[in-house]
């Protein structure tokens, strides 16, 4: 197999295990936040924003004071949880693997001859 190959497969799993990262971390915070993925993402650019402009943590802490009492209401669901747990570890393995490729190819491509 040609090293642009190992590279190009090395990347797409990279790339495939940090969105399976991030979605699993998201699955196991789920206790931490009241409101579903897009909301949350919201927050955060919020909160964010808000650290930004008013240059102190007053005002952000408030924001996320706030939503840490509506996601104590809502509860943890331990089922979404664990599925985030695995998806973390395979987000892990796929980037492993990516990993592995990428240097399987670097390894290829320093030990043709030129």
């Amino acid at each position: 197999m040609p090293a642009q190959t190992l590279n190009v497969i090395g990347f797409a799993a990279t790339v495939l295990g940090s969105g399976l990262g991030i979605w699993g971390a998201l699955k196991q915070a789920n206790a931490y936040y009241p409101f579903g993925i897009w909301e949350f993402a919201g927050h955060v650019c919020r909160v964010f924003k808000k650290a930004i402009i008013d240059r102190g943590l007053k005002g952000t802490l408030k924001q996320i004071h706030v939503a840490t009492k509506l996601g104590e209401i809502k509860g943890e669901d331990r089922a979404k949880s664990l599925i985030g747990l695995y998806l973390v570890f395979c987000g892990f393995f796929l980037n492993l693997i990516g990993a592995a490729l990428a240097l399987a190819a670097s390894i290829m491509e320093s030990a043709t001859p030129k």
